[in-house]
């Protein structure tokens, strides 16, 4: 049986791999736009500023291809589908290329805003970052053409990343973003406002509330307009708002899409031994864009196409564990509830804020199941987390795992909620007392007792 997979990406690279290991003979062929094989997108930043090179991305190098017995075609763009006739066609290339089964793993592209003169000055002083070419494009002119002035389009997490490492080439850098917060999809607006004074800290600006409306051009770029008459100096400007799935060549060759491509929960697609895998695909009206998405999702797929219909997928809790401008962050499940999420029995919110050590903890739990968290600059608590989201949950082993402790006063019955106060119960002052009198070491530990 022949299984060909059309993109190199994390999703297309690692449903090889998953493959490979359900099956030994099975004859496996990538084919990637791209002449590069399998690397890192999250370093892409840092070629730009030369703290790497090329070489230092790359994931798997040629030997584990031949290793696996699998066989990647680079620069090879599959330009079209013929479903009926189970053949793909590649550009430049007049034979087709027959399969028995197909496996979409085309990804996602950068989101190019509606904004004035974006599309006009794109790869000339504008610019999106997705791939090593781009990387490549940006540092060539920042290089020649004396850019001084940077403004980074978006506060998500490449953002924020590619903001630091332009930053690291001595540009006076601005961040643009759309929302009151930065990290709209993985923090909430008080770690949002802790994050935005460590990067300002940093020496790099920040704009909120941020809509980006027009950018100056003559006959180089020159700076944004903000829709509320804000204005920024800039020598190029690089968007980073976001990603949209790839779907034209699923399109073209007839196979059900709206944003993504649409899967069953065997992430099939419409079209009899066709499959999507990663940031392409939508299931149950959703796409996802994160990487524990396409690892969980590359699994599904390699038991589907080997016909082991065991495994069914279920959608994936968002999950980000990183290190973004330097701090340790996670951020998983239901971060931020809505008030009218809140309405009714059974929800509790944990939270901490230290400002003097840069650590926000928060944690969300309904019914005593825990259904997400939010862990800034203290990485303790995740293994903890991210074992137990959407379980039943002890108080007594969370508590422990986040550090925060509820301290009864043995006098009055008084509790003093580390989870939902500002101080730890050891930074209150040695002369602090209960609203009882009691002195603070009549208080002992309720949770650890």
């Amino acid at each position: 049986m022949r299984i060909i997979i059309v993109g190199n990406g994390i999703a297309g690279t690692i449903t090889a791999q998953n493959i490979r290991k359900l099956d030994h003979d099975v004859e496996i062929i990538i084919y990637s736009k791209e002449g590069y094989p399998y690397y890192s997108r999250i370093k892409l930043p840092e070629l730009i500023s030369e703290k790497v090179i090329i070489d230092d991305l790359i994931v798997f190098k040629e030997d584990w291809y031949k290793n696996n017995n699998i066989e990647v075609q680079l620069n090879k763009k599959v330009k079209k589908i013929l479903p009926d006739d189970k053949t793909i066609f590649v550009e430049g290339e007049n034979e087709s290329v027959s399969y028995d089964k197909l496996i979409l793993a085309t990804g996602s592209m950068p989101n190019l805003l509606p904004i004035k003169n974006a599309l006009e000055m794109l790869n000339n002083g504008v610019f999106t970052l997705r791939n090593i070419d781009d990387a490549l494009k940006i540092h060539d002119y920042i290089k020649t053409n004396n850019v001084k002035k940077a403004v980074i389009i978006g506060g998500g997490l490449l953002g924020l990343e590619l903001a630091k490492q332009i930053k690291n080439c001595n540009l006076d850098t601005t961040v643009v973003e759309f929302f009151p917060r930065l990290l709209p999809r993985q923090l909430d607006i008080d770690c949002g406002g802790m994050l935005k004074d460590i990067i300002e800290n940093m020496g790099i600006n920040v704009e909120l509330d941020a809509v980006t409306e027009e950018i100056y051009v003559d006959k180089r770029v020159k700076g944004i307009k903000i829709k509320d008459g804000r204005e920024v100096e800039a020598d190029i400007i690089l968007i980073q708002a976001g990603i949209r799935s790839t779907i034209n060549l699923a399109k073209e060759a007839n196979i059900n899409t709206n944003h993504g491509i649409k899967v069953n929960q065997f992430l099939e697609t419409s079209r009899r031994d066709i499959y999507a895998v990663g940031d392409c695909i939508e299931y149950q009206n959703q796409t996802w864009g994160i990487i524990p998405a396409c690892i969980e999702q590359s699994k599904i797929v390699s038991h589907a196409v080997l016909g082991k219909d065991t495994l069914e997928y279920k959608g994936t809790i968002p999950k980000n564990t990183l290190k973004i401008i330097g701090v340790d962050l996670t951020s998983i499940g239901l971060f931020d509830p809505e008030d009218k999420d809140l309405i009714g029995a059974g929800w509790e919110i944990l939270k901490n804020i230290d400002e003097k050590s840069n650590c926000y903890k928060k944690i969300i739990i309904k019914d005593n199941k825990l259904k997400g968290a939010i862990l800034f600059g203290d990485k303790k608590a995740v293994p903890y987390v991210s074992k137990n989201i959407e379980k039943n949950i002890s108080d007594y082993e969370l508590r422990k795992a986040i550090n925060l402790y509820e301290w009864i006063c043995q006098n009055c019955g008084n509790i003093y909620d580390e989870a939902k106060l500002e101080l730890l119960f050891k930074d209150l002052p040695v002369d602090w007392k209960c609203k009882c009198g009691a002195p603070k070491n009549t208080f002992k530990n309720k949770n650890l007792n």
